[in-house]
């Protein structure tokens, strides 16, 4: 039987466990006694699934013995904010009273915190660039202090250092609102002179990706790096064999959807039971264009909701779609028994990692906007995409080093470095060749750069148990349990 562990920040009757390297053959004082690993325990904070990890990313579970549970003291420590401290000489455990490492003032030394380290994919890379500014800058040290993302481990410390006045030059994190406790510390450099000074650099940058990460701020206190988008894949085979139009707008997606049903194709993949929120995001822009979208509970909300609901009774989706799991839903797509697949753009690693029989699907696979429902008001091209981290600088700590840390982020966004993470991943904010990388990849950065305009998610805009509300009851509208707009009237309430 599953077991679940309550937490608040007070921890009741539960012991926590602190883990340290043990070297066999090393003097230890006590004894050896056998323990349950817990697998099966599941740890709730303040409601929310808790998984503690190594910093190798492997997971640790608790351990019961004596009818006790014990849990990681630094993995449970850290997320509430504390320090902890290990001293090997006298095999002292500090917790909470260590004095925090002021950062290095000397000139020719910059502090860099990204979660760019460990498993992470962008890892090798950031380390290169670290490696090329200091060759090109002779005499200058970066002390990279980047720390894992899982578990807010790296949230915590960035916005400990940047509460505490003992922020890096340079960090790269989480931008819009998820910033704010960095602009509010009142210590970051704004890039707006920056930008309008140095053009030969700035020039360089997408208008459309600057502009995404300034919000909702009125001044630009980060640089956006590499992005994410949603979309509309599509099979092209499918359309090539049944000779279907690509669906720009609402008549053009219905004469698709008939087609495709006729043939025995599924039109849209998509499950309603888990994840319907880039149908419902990519609808709500089309229908109400920049201002619709970017007005929580606009009065375009509704009527989008009913489009897809128009849909599910012209049998646009899978049969099963209101039970129907979403890694089922892209199987669909992937196994070409559906014609297109409203998803992110993180889904595009799935297509290149599959194999079968040497098919390759990413070559097989497009990407474009949502079409145009009637009397839309968003630009053809106008799509939902986003930055969700981007660069920012320390104003006291650039000020103190003479403008090194900004010399440094200004090396970071160049198209030269951008290009080399772009071969990882990701889409880039800043122009630069395009690296050899499949079809569907380099049609989905295409669809950013060519964008009119970049919208964060909807869900990014509102309270996540408002954005859950709608897409929970999307079911209940096309299936005419319920209506959208009381939907959409039941969620505002939920935004507080």
């Amino acid at each position: 039987m599953k077991k679940t562990l309550l937490f608040k920040i007070l921890l009741g009757s539960l012991i926590i466990l602190f883990v340290v390297p043990h070297s066999v053959g090393a003097a230890v004082i006590g004894e050896w006694v056998k323990a349950l690993v817990a697998k099966d325990y599941t740890i709730l904070w303040d409601g929310e699934e808790y998984i503690p990890e190594n910093p190798d990313g492997s997971r640790v579970y608790p351990i019961v013995y004596n009818g006790r549970t014990y849990l990681p003291l630094r993995n449970i420590a850290e997320k509430t904010g504390l320090d902890v401290n290990w001293d090997s000489s006298t095999k002292t455990i500090e917790i909470g009273g260590a004095q925090l490492q002021p950062k290095s003032m000397d000139k020719n030394t910059i502090t860099a915190l990204t979660y760019m380290t460990g498993s992470d994919s962008f890892t090798q890379e950031w380390r290169s660039a670290i490696e090329g500014f200091k060759k090109k800058n002779p005499g200058v040290k970066v002390i990279d202090e980047s720390v894992p993302a899982p578990n807010d481990v790296f949230r915590t410390k960035i916005e400990t250092d940047f509460a505490a006045g003992n922020e890096p030059d340079v960090a790269f994190g989480f931008t819009g609102w998820e910033a704010k406790p960095l602009v509010d510390s009142g210590n970051l450099f704004t890039w707006d002179e920056e930008i309008k000074k140095d053009t030969a650099w700035s020039q360089h940058f997408y208008k459309t990706a600057l502009e995404a990460v300034k919000y909702p701020y009125a001044e630009q206190y980060t640089l956006p790096f590499l992005g994410y988008c949603e979309g509309v894949y599509y099979n092209k085979e499918l359309f090539q064999k049944f000779n279907v139009k690509l669906p720009k707008n609402w008549n053009e997606l219905l004469q698709a959807v008939e087609i495709f049903k006729k043939n025995g194709i599924t039109p849209i993949s998509v499950s309603f039971y888990e994840e319907p929120h880039y149908l419902i995001e990519t609808f709500i822009l089309s229908l109400g264009g920049r201002e619709g979208h970017a007005n929580p509970f606009d009065s375009s909300w509704a009527p989008a909701l009913n489009y897809i609901k128009e849909l599910y009774e012209k049998g646009a989706f899978p049969k099963d779609a209101l039970t129907i799991k979403s890694i089922a839903a892209n199987q669909l797509f992937i196994d070409q028994k559906a014609a297109m697949l409203f998803q992110g753009s993180w889904q595009n690693g799935a297509f290149e990692g599959y194999n079968d029989e040497d098919v390759n699907i990413s070559d097989k696979v497009g990407i474009m906007p949502a079409p145009l429902l009637p009397n839309g008001k968003a630009d053809p091209t106008d799509i939902i995409a986003g930055f969700g981290s981007g660069w920012f600088v320390s104003k006291p700590k650039n000020e103190a080093k003479d403008g090194l840390p900004v010399r440094f982020v200004k090396y970071l966004t160049t198209p030269e470095i951008m290009k080399k993470f772009v071969t990882i991943g990701g889409i880039p904010a800043i122009k630069c060749d395009i690296p050899e990388v499949s079809a569907s990849r380099k049609s989905i950065i295409e669809m950013v750069m060519n964008a009119n305009s970049i919208n964060i998610p909807s869900d990014n805009m509102i309270e996540s148990q408002a954005f859950k509300k709608i897409w929970k009851s999307l079911p209940y509208i096309v299936t005419g349990k319920t209506t959208a707009e009381q939907v959409i009237k039941e969620a505002k309430a939920l935004n507080y």
